[in-house]
């Protein structure tokens, strides 16, 4: 029954570390494609404005690829998991 148990956290950990990818991917899609869309198609009636949704969607293409980072090192950190074992002795307190 344990084996299962570790079998299924495993799942579950190899699911969120997809979750995050392919949520990074998906804003940075849209994020990237709304700069396109404000830049090019629409024209720039109001500086303040396109100041304004130009700084949104570059902080969501900031927040998409901090999304993508942490799915990737979350993935590094699963693979290699035996570097973070501590290496000290245990040693009796003094009393």
């Amino acid at each position: 029954m344990a084996l299962a148990r570790g079998k299924s956290r495993a799942k579950k950990e190899r699911q969120a570390i997809y979750f995050d990818l392919i949520c990074g991917i998906v804003s940075s899609t849209i994020a990237i494609s709304a700069m396109i869309f404000v830049a090019v198609v629409k024209a720039i009636k109001s500086l303040k404005w396109y100041i304004v949704g130009m700084t949104f969607w570059v902080g969501y293409l900031i927040f998409s690829f901090l999304m993508i980072t942490f799915g990737i090192y979350t993935y590094y950190q699963e693979k290699h998991w035996e570097e973070r074992k501590s290496k000290h002795k245990l040693r009796a307190p003094i009393v």
